[in-house]
């Protein structure tokens, strides 16, 4: 009763808590409806990236990066991309795919790209939904060998000596024919195991 009390003399204060609170719930949301930037689910992203006609952009740090990107994807950090555009002038780029971990960093690099004219997708939840979905990841730099190795070097042009699992490309998943195979043969060996 007291409660209610409360929340009868404090009507403005009230209300401002509850439009708070579902603001703060419905804030992604509201901000993806209004983004200029075209939001692409991971399927319809899949067809860009297949197609081969978009660059693929991943605007989070180079540590998430090298922790598992989308093929083919160029890294640019959101708070470098305005100085790196020249990469992506080289790379043709005029249809671009962008992505982050969830997708809110990646809204703020489509302003940025479609300002200068580009047709920007963003990828709804980022890389998040991407695993989510169980599609391909790799790890590891795309960068060649040799400018990695001069980076490490100082300068220098001879290669650095190779560490295990260095710049390795590994795919976490590389189809969901794969995952199928796979957890048919395990069902097959469970099943050879009750058997016996």
């Amino acid at each position: 009763m007291e409660f209610l009390q409360f929340l009868l003399k404090n009507a403005v204060l009230t209300t401002v808590f509850i439009v708070s609170g579902v603001l703060l719930f419905m804030w992604p949301m509201i901000q993806r409806r209004f983004s200029p930037a075209k939001g692409v689910s991971t399927l319809e992203a899949t067809r860009l990236i297949n197609a081969g006609s978009i660059v693929v952009l991943d605007v989070r740090s180079e540590t998430n990066y090298l922790a598992g990107h989308l093929n083919r994807a160029v890294n640019i950090p959101l708070g470098q991309l305005k100085a790196r555009l020249n990469e992506l002038e080289k790379k043709s780029a005029k249809n671009i795919l962008v992505y982050c971990d969830r997708g809110q960093r990646s809204l703020a690099a489509a302003k940025i790209l479609m300002s200068l004219g580009k047709t920007v997708h963003n990828l709804q939840g980022g890389i998040a939904a991407w695993r989510e979905a169980n599609l391909p990841v790799e790890q590891g730099a795309d960068k060649p060998e040799a400018k990695t190795a001069e980076k490490k070097n100082g300068g220098n042009k001879k290669p650095a000596k190779k560490k295990p699992g260095d710049g390795k490309k590994t795919s976490q998943v590389s189809s969901i024919a794969e995952i199928k195979a796979n957890a048919a043969e395990t069902q097959a060996i469970g099943e050879n195991q009750e058997k016996k």
